[in-house]
């Protein structure tokens, strides 16, 4: 067998580059960003349903207003307008971001059996107001039957139609009429 040996030159050697690699690897660190943790879920916006499931729904959104309503003695009727973009221009379906606050709308009616729903169709007003009654009543009847497709039975539910009727928004601009494009959804406890 045969025995390594070292000269003083090959020992400083072996120093130096190790205390090299030290150095270098601590220059890597100091020089990568911190880790970045992500922040604490916000649990306020998560509610959970008497029927046990629970919804993400934060505060100031039509669901929470919603889920709050319910939650509370209050037993008179309310009104809750869906919000946000509902429909494109004219068109009978709602949009992606509607579809998902019904939903949201199908989840909280499940929890609360004792709760019928009117749904009010809307329209910017036209000059032909036959056809915007027309158009929300189709609207309106497009959302019950997402309702009962979702497990809402028909019993529960109603649609109507009221045209160009009730405006929220200014009709002779572009976003007041896109806001006027609408559903409605009436509230009542059975009594």
């Amino acid at each position: 067998m045969k025995r390594l040996t070292f000269g003083l030159g090959s020992i400083v050697a072996i120093v130096l580059t190790t205390m090299l690699l030290v150095k270098v690897y601590h220059l890597g660190q100091a020089a990568r960003p911190p880790l970045k943790t992500a922040p604490p879920p916000d649990l306020s916006s998560v509610v959970a349903l008497p029927n046990g499931s629970v919804l993400t729904a934060p505060q100031g959104t039509v669901g929470r207003d919603m889920v709050d309503w319910l939650a509370s003695s209050d037993r008179s009727e309310r009104l809750f307008e869906l919000g946000g973009r509902e429909f494109d221009g004219r068109s009978i379906e709602p949009t992606i971001e509607s579809k998902v606050r019904i939903g949201r709308g199908i989840e909280i009616l499940k929890a609360h059996p004792d709760v019928t729903v009117s749904v009010i169709g809307y329209t910017a007003a036209t000059s032909d107001p036959a056809a915007d009654l027309n158009l929300s009543r189709a609207r309106a009847d497009w959302i019950v039957n997402a309702l009962h497709d979702g497990g809402i039975a028909h019993g529960r539910l109603t649609a109507e139609g009221r045209g160009g009727a009730d405006p929220i928004g200014n009709n002779s601009t572009p976003q007041g009429r896109a806001r006027n494009e609408r559903v409605a959804m009436l509230l009542r406890h059975d009594r």
